[in-house]
């Protein structure tokens, strides 16, 4: 059995202190749960969700966890008397349920939307307990992406591009840029627009996903990277963003790095997102494009590979 997929308790903390997160899950739980209701919430981790149900009218509520905190969160159950709650330690794809259920939910979300690898489990769960016309969240990804100065996030490319001994580091480069990074952004360090780039149901992954944007960039400002978030539809009306403009959460946003340009009149961005998973759901990014001058001409071209940064652009 998969011993799933976060097992230490400062995560959990870390989440539980997620303020965003946490109204945004309640208001879940409140949306879709009816007095009466069999409920399942997949990865149920501390069981907080799970005890939520109950509280909001459930009749009887089955908190799955595959990895060993479900025993702690069957105590904490036990411990505040909490009644129609039963803790399961199990695979949510294998597990078997004594009823099916009338709502299925799970804070399924990872860093890129895909990080926690559990689209496609609770997929397969869906399909097996939830009842037709059965309620579920979250309903609804949508995935954004916007170009940024990232110099003040981390950046480590200033150190490659000094010699060394006299030596030329700058080779290096296109491996420190495959490097995908979870950051905080500064809004005021970002250009163009947002891009809204996919918009998908967990419920239904896809085997793939291409994405494409391109953008007309600021005279005078500096571009090195791409930001990425998304916003969530936890149920109807309850929707949540993980943008660097909105209240912040433990997701923060991703950093996908490109060549650094200075930007001139007429500059645009043009990018090529691809997603592709492996049988574990572990996602891999690959990034391409180029800045497009005002004149048409094609400079800088780039292709990233999370899973492969020694490759590089002229392969």
């Amino acid at each position: 059995m998969s011993k799933g997929h976060y097992v230490h308790l400062d995560y959990h903390k870390w989440m539980l202190q997620d303020e965003a997160r946490m109204v945004a899950l309640k208001a879940m739980v409140q949306a879709l749960v009816r007095p009466g209701d069999v409920v399942a919430d997949l990865g149920t981790g501390t069981g907080i969700l799970a005890v939520l149900a109950s509280q909001a009218g459930a009749r009887r509520v089955f908190g799955i966890e595959a990895s060993p905190m479900a025993r702690l969160s069957r105590q904490m159950v036990e411990r505040n008397g909490v009644s129609g709650v039963e803790i399961l330690e199990d695979d949510i794809t294998t597990v078997e349920l004594p009823e099916p259920v009338d709502v299925v939910f799970s804070e399924c979300l990872g860093n890129l939307a895909f990080g926690d690898r559990m689209f496609r489990k609770v997929q397969v769960f869906a399909d097996r307990w939830l009842k037709p016309g059965g309620r579920r969240g979250p309903t609804e990804v949508r995935i954004f992406v916007q170009p940024t100065d990232c110099r003040l996030f981390g950046d480590p490319r200033p150190f490659w591009k000094r010699p060394y001994e006299g030596l030329d580091l700058t080779p290096f480069l296109p491996a420190v840029e495959s490097q995908v990074s979870v950051v905080d952004v500064v809004p005021s360090f970002l250009h163009a627009a947002p891009a809204q780039v996919a918009a998908f149901d967990p419920y239904d992954r896809a085997d793939r996903y291409t994405w494409n944007a391109s953008w007309d960039l600021p005279a005078g400002k500096l571009c090195n990277g791409i930001a990425f978030w998304f916003d969530v539809d936890w149920a109807p009306g309850v929707t949540m963003s993980t943008s660097p403009s909105a209240e912040g959460t433990h997701w923060a946003q991703a950093l996908l790095r490109v060549p650094e340009r200075t930007i001139a009149a007429g500059d645009r961005l043009e990018l090529q997102i691809d997603v592709d998973f492996d049988e574990e759901e572990t996602p891999c990014y690959r990034w391409s494009g180029c800045y497009r001058t005002a004149d048409g001409r094609a400079e800088q071209p780039f292709r990233r590979c999370q899973d492969d940064p020694y490759a590089h652009d002229d392969e």
